[in-house]
């Protein structure tokens, strides 16, 4: 045992004092690992490159499916969650015809027509969504149709409308989300209040949550000092 720890010991050394370069990426290294388990401060590094796999897959079975609608709904899904809108959105109207009525399908196409210009299409399979499912992905659907609110300057009791769903749903990511929209379009004491709102739900939630949420507290933080 004392011979593993000196060799240990001996290999840490010869890292850091021999080769700065290898102990820096070294101590990135643990870092990240140990922020992977236990605080969540960095984004996920390894999302990526499961959602291109779980994509890889999804597209090799689209050659093979004889009934291709779920795999294209959920392909196209992944691809908006990755920011590839206008692909999503090919698949997700695809996965739309086939299988109509499908609340998720709806939502993940909303949100893609939206980010694509697709303004009035988005808001109303955002709209269907909701109608099918008044629960769809636990109040994300409001966040985009604020941020539909805010590109087409709707009336500001309109937009209220939303924000009161989003304060009765709200999380750290909801908040911020939110508060990025808001920012964007230059509404900066809106887009303050949600990055504060970021902090008071970081801080009330419980503990076994805050780490998937702490990216979300940083960075609004961040995006709040940054617009003074």
């Amino acid at each position: 045992m004392v011979t593993i720890k000196f060799i240990l010991f001996y290999i840490l050394f010869r890292l850091f004092f021999a080769n700065p370069l290898a102990a820096i990426v070294f101590i990135f290294i643990a870092y990240a690992v140990i922020d992977r388990w236990y605080i969540g401060a960095l984004p996920d590094f390894i999302r990526p490159l499961s959602l291109w796999r779980k994509k890889i897959k999804l597209k090799r079975e689209l050659e093979f499916s004889p009934s291709p609608g779920q795999t294209l709904y959920e392909l196209g899904a992944l691809q908006v969650e990755s920011g590839s809108m206008e692909a999503g959105r090919r698949n997700l109207e695809k996965a739309h015809d086939l299988i109509p009525g499908h609340p998720d399908i709806e939502y993940y196409l909303g949100v893609a027509r939206i980010k694509t210009g697709a303004l009035e299409l988005g808001k109303e399979a955002l709209e269907n969504a909701l109608e099918l499912n008044p629960k769809v992905k636990y109040g994300f659907p409001y966040v985009y149709l604020i941020e539909y609110g805010v590109k087409r300057k709707e009336a500001r009791e309109q937009i209220d409308t939303y924000m009161e769903k989003i304060f009765e749903y709200g999380n750290p990511r909801m908040y911020y989300e939110v508060g990025v929209i808001f920012q964007q379009a230059g509404y900066k004491k809106e887009a303050g209040e949600m990055f504060r709102q970021v902090q008071v739900s970081f801080r009330s939630s419980p503990s076994f949550l805050r780490k998937q949420q702490r990216y979300y507290a940083i960075m609004a933080k961040i995006r709040a000092i940054w617009q003074g």
